[in-house]
């Protein structure tokens, strides 16, 4: 099997977790994809909207979820050394709760159909149902030898929030499936919490750690090992 055959499988792997956890919107998925705009600069939270709403209108995600957040994958060859960028960007617009929303159009629910008003407010999918999050989660994942200092730039790492210098070491490669594992269990608790009660006896949920590959010994030292890590 080619690496690029068994990288567009993990891919899938990552859907059909989206998916068995009810949160997959739509998936676009497709091997060695370049974006430019995979890593940007974010400096207030009208860039991150603007950002989002580029990658929603150009379908330059992999997998989109319900509520508009998205993943993206990229994996390049850099001379002998292959490039990985994952990222998770949350859609800062969220729908407001049901309370709130019949709250905001004055709505008794004890002279109304209380299934009729869910069925309407299920439905509702315009700007006007939501409320923008302060602090929207973007969580990036790196594979990439150039910069690499042990202790100080790893050769995997993990971003979360839009600083370049938040950088968590990962003693791993992740597949697609185990960041999107990662992701879902920290931003969407709810969905997880029920795909796990769910699949106590699915041991594909809890082989995604064990199946990532291990780091290349010249990419990952006795230093780093004494250090706080991932996984």
């Amino acid at each position: 099997m080619s690496s690029d055959t068994s990288y567009l499988l993990r891919l899938n792997e990552g859907k059909l977790l989206v998916e068995k956890c009810d949160l997959l919107k739509d998936a676009i998925l497709k091997q060695n994809r370049n974006r430019s705009c995979i890593k940007r600069n974010i400096e207030n939270i009208a860039e991150f909207k603007s950002y989002v709403d580029e990658i929603l209108f150009r379908q330059e995600y992999d997998i989109l979820l319900k509520d508009d957040s998205f993943f993206q994958f990229e994996r390049n060859m850099r001379g002998d050394q292959i490039v990985y960028k994952y990222v998770f960007m949350q859609n800062p617009l969220i729908k407001i709760s049901f309370d709130d929303y019949c709250k905001k159009y004055q709505i008794d629910l004890e002279y109304e159909d209380i299934d009729c008003i869910k069925d309407i407010y299920n439905e509702d999918e315009s700007e006007e149902v939501c409320k923008m999050l302060n602090f929207p989660l973007y969580i990036r994942y790196d594979v990439d030898d150039r910069g690499y200092i042990p202790n100080l730039h790893s050769y995997s790492h993990l971003h979360i929030g839009v600083s370049e210098d938040i950088r968590i070491p990962v003693s791993k490669i992740l597949s697609p499936p185990a960041f999107v594992n990662l992701v879902i269990k920290m931003v969407y608790p709810s969905n997880w919490k029920h795909i796990i009660s769910a699949s106590l006896n699915d041991s594909k949920i809890y082989d995604f750690k064990r199946l990532c590959e291990k780091l290349p010994d010249k990419f990952w030292n006795s230093c780093e090992l004494r250090d706080v890590f991932l996984t």
